[in-house]
């Protein structure tokens, strides 16, 4: 009986360290456990920071990319703008070089047109002589002013040519005062066209014309040439219809066979 109640005991104390080392065990994983949960929640939040990391990584990177792709465009325009840029420069050059040659070959032209143009209204029927004159003097200023392009000058002169022929194929009358045989005299002038100057007194009493051969006022008849002078005054003043008017013509002698004239 002895025997069997000490392997009673054995056992019970067996049992009893097997229950405290299982409750031990237990507790131990449980700890672990606790442990490992911790560490997984730790783990966790470390990974949900990455993820939030990585994320606004990614969201950035997408938007840089966007942007260099946009400046990609913009820049491929502006080179484009650029190429055109250049390509007019160059048509800039290229024309400003003709221009300099254009200046070298035109000014001389300008320059003979208003000497010539001088010389035309010097030897013209004395018309308009103050105003024609003044423009004369004006183009002639013109040529020498550097401030003023070549294309300008040519356009300002081709307008006083203008104006010279437009005097060809109008008929006009103004009021001036002459030199007839020594004597100012008040008088309105009737210019036909280039062919005929003519002048009348407001009486009637003193008539003439401009003689191209002598550079000279020649007298003329008032009874015969008074009524048509008039007319033509009447007519270049727009006071009378326009008609035919019988004018003198004072034109140059032709030299005889001897060469007199």
């Amino acid at each position: 009986m002895l025997k069997g109640a000490r392997i009673i005991t054995v056992l019970s104390l067996s049992i009893a360290c097997f229950s405290l080392n299982a409750t031990n065990t237990l507790e131990q994983v449980i700890q672990e456990g606790s442990y490992r949960a911790s560490d997984n929640a730790r783990s966790q939040s470390k990974i949900d920071v990455i993820v939030d990391i990585t994320e606004k990584d990614h969201e950035q990177y997408r938007q840089v990319s966007q942007s260099i792709k946009g400046l990609k465009t913009y820049n491929d325009l502006l080179q484009k703008q650029v190429d055109d840029q250049q390509i007019r420069l160059e048509d800039i050059h290229t024309s400003l070089d003709n221009s300099a040659q254009m200046h070298r070959d035109i000014l001389p032209l300008v320059e003979e047109m208003v000497s010539n143009l001088s010389q035309f209204v010097a030897l013209d029927l004395p018309f308009l002589k103050a105003e024609r004159t003044h423009r004369i003097h004006q183009l002639q200023r013109l040529i020498n002013q550097s401030n003023i392009d070549i294309a300008e000058k040519f356009r300002q002169v081709s307008d006083a040519y203008q104006v010279e022929m437009e005097y060809g194929r109008t008929i006009e009358s103004y009021r001036e005062i002459l030199h007839i045989d020594g004597t100012e005299r008040e008088l309105t002038l009737l210019r036909i066209g280039r062919i005929a100057l003519l002048y009348r007194s407001e009486d009637g009493q003193f008539l003439g014309g401009w003689n191209k051969v002598t550079q000279q006022w020649a007298g003329l008849e008032p009874s015969q040439y008074d009524r048509a002078i008039k007319n033509g005054i009447a007519m270049a003043l727009k006071q009378k219809t326009p008609s035919l008017i019988i004018t003198p013509i004072i034109v140059a002698k032709q030299p005889d066979a001897e060469g007199n004239k």
